[in-house]
């Protein structure tokens, strides 16, 4: 019983420990499964400059209605299926699913899971979008700034939150933005 207590308390003390810069939000265990466990990873010095160098974009002659519509528009061509305006606040959010491997290899990993104790493995993703704008120094210009979190979930039910600092997909953003202001159909 003493030895059965001490592998738990060793369990759980293992489980607590995370790397410096991920923050565990949900604890589901390691070695009795009770529950998922949702981490959420701060961006490394590297990632944060990438991400600050990537995350802003100007508008020229553009008012603020015509820069939401395209920002829809933009987000909408890019496969985003749920995009709420906010024209109040100049604030669009956005979120897309991807699913990372076929249905068939979900269900092969499913029935082996039945037989053996497999770990967890990245099977679906959602990205999600934050695009605020505001006017900008000249007429008819809008600044723009965006937050792409993307996080990803394993076949266990857990999750791993990253923000996104590669700066291709904030230029494709703003790109997408750019030309749906270019051609407004």
């Amino acid at each position: 019983m003493k030895r059965i207590f001490c592998l738990l308390a060793l369990t759980f003390c293992l489980a607590a420990w995370a790397a410096d810069n991920e923050q565990i939000q949900g604890q589901g265990g390691r070695v009795l499964r009770y529950s998922s466990t949702q981490v959420r990873v701060e961006p490394s010095g590297e990632d944060l400059r990438n991400y600050q160098q990537a995350r802003d974009a100007r508008l020229d002659d553009a008012s603020a209605s015509a820069a939401l519509q395209a920002g829809r528009k933009a987000l909408e061509r890019l496969g985003y299926k749920r995009v709420d305006v906010d024209a109040d606040y100049g604030v669009i959010r956005a979120e897309k699913d991807e699913t990372l491997i076929s249905e068939a290899r979900q269900v092969l990993r499913g029935l082996l899971k039945l037989k053996f104790p497999l770990p967890g493995k990245p099977d679906h993703q959602t990205t999600e979008v934050l695009l605020t704008m505001r006017p900008g120094n000249q007429p008819r210009q809008m600044l723009l700034r965006a937050n792409i979190r993307q996080t990803i979930w394993d076949s266990n039910g857990n999750s791993r939150t990253l923000l996104c600092s590669d700066q291709a997909v904030y230029r494709q953003l703003f790109d997408q933005l750019s030309d749906a202001l270019a051609r407004p159909n």
